[in-house]
């Protein structure tokens, strides 16, 4: 594990500076068989096919935040003729590929504080959301009330991290280091990951503090926090009251190797959607990957909703240039294992299933015996896409 760190990192501080440097000065049986980054096989040279003929009118996906670069592969698809409704969080526009309209409408839709309830939840109550993020973990938890099926994960990784001043601690290189250098770990509530290191002897059980204060802590106090490293090591760096360097291990690479961020279905409407996902979820896997090969266009989308969105929630082009950069270099969007790009992996899925489930029926939740086909499948993936990097 902590190898994993070593080769990524100085990739991902390399793409970090050199960004923080430029900010200052048709059957989806037969689409392409390998796509590259160097140079991009993409959706952009795949003849798309139509979906109105097997799909709703408007595929509606919720997404767990507000627009950010992690959802790109889903804005790749949102047509230019797109409208924001603000006091819903949803934009629509046509569901497009390689400039050509499929024949429905693409809704993509905000989450964080424009949901009244978990995704899970929301997919359950709404029969119009045709797709929602759901996370391995998450799918376990819920799975007894909200079954949810996942069909292609976006994300290989999680690009959650825990992260601690590099200059005050400049030894530590894994979440076990920092935690015997500070006084506390940083979380929000009670979370799995947490719970499975302080098991796992990595984090002593006292230096846990799930009273989570804020994402730039580092600046004023000297403990670890969670973090994403799609966001908080280029804020550090650009921080107004002073750059601090930070060090940080994925919690991937610690153990807790959840998939982040899946698109998944309301398990119950399998049957109704198998005929869309048998159509749309190879363009998925090509639009993610034809986003992180050019993300300009769709970055000035995101960076555009969220203006009209206007609420708290910020972003600029350099941050998310920063993102894509460091999906790409920490493998957060990637193969993973096998060469099928977006695939669930076995024995990675099977073994998170064994090691999660305690842990969340410790924190009182009713999770039933499952397995991977429960809560996921390939059934609808191109196996011959693929992304590799030079």
């Amino acid at each position: 594990m902590g190898s994993h760190l070593t080769r990524r990192r100085p990739l991902v501080l390399a793409a970090l500076l050199a960004i923080v440097a430029a900010a200052c000065g048709d059957d989806t049986s037969n689409v392409a068989s390998t796509t590259t980054l160097s140079p991009a096989t993409t959706i952009a040279e795949v003849q798309p096919p139509l979906l109105a003929d097997v799909c709703p009118s408007t595929i509606v996906v919720q997404t767990d935040w507000y627009p950010q670069a992690e959802h790109g592969g889903i804005y790749e698809m949102l047509g230019a003729d797109y409208v924001v409704d603000a006091t819903r969080g949803a934009t629509r526009g046509s569901l497009q590929v390689n400039g050509v309209d499929t024949g429905v409408d693409l809704e993509i839709r905000a989450g964080g504080p424009f949901l009244e309830s978990p995704v899970v939840t929301e997919m359950f109550l709404d029969d119009d959301i045709t797709l929602g993020y759901v996370g391995t973990d998450v799918a376990l938890s819920r799975y007894a009330e909200t079954p949810t099926l996942a069909v292609f994960n976006a994300l290989s990784v999680n690009p959650q991290v825990i992260l601690w001043n590099a200059d005050t601690h400049p030894t530590a290189k894994t979440i076990a280091d920092i935690a015997k250098e500070v006084d506390a770990i940083s979380v929000f509530g009670d979370r799995p990951f947490m719970r499975f290191f302080v098991a796992e002897g990595q984090v002593p059980a006292d230096k846990v503090d799930g009273n989570y204060k804020g994402s730039l802590m580092l600046a004023t106090d000297d403990v670890a926090h969670q973090g994403f490293v799609t966001s908080e090591p280029f804020r550090y760096l650009t921080l107004e009251s002073g750059q601090v360097n930070v060090g940080w291990q994925l919690i991937h690479d610690a153990g807790w190797t959840s998939y982040p961020q899946n698109l998944a279905i309301n398990k119950l409407r399998y049957d109704e959607l198998r005929g869309c996902l048998t159509r749309l979820v190879p363009l998925m896997q090509l639009a993610q990957i034809d986003f992180v090969a050019d993300p300009q266009r769709t970055v000035a989308t995101i960076l555009d909703v969220v203006k009209q969105l206007d609420a708290s929630w910020t972003q600029t082009a350099e941050l998310a240039e920063y993102a894509v950069a460091t999906m790409l270099s920490a493998g957060i969007v990637a193969n993973g294992d096998t060469a099928t790009f977006g695939d669930f992996e076995s024995p990675r899925i099977d073994d998170f299933i064994e090691r999660a489930v305690p842990i969340l029926r410790e924190q009182g939740l009713e999770i039933p015996d499952v397995s991977r086909d429960d809560i996921a499948t390939n059934e609808f993936l191109d196996v011959a896409i693929s992304i590799s990097q030079p």
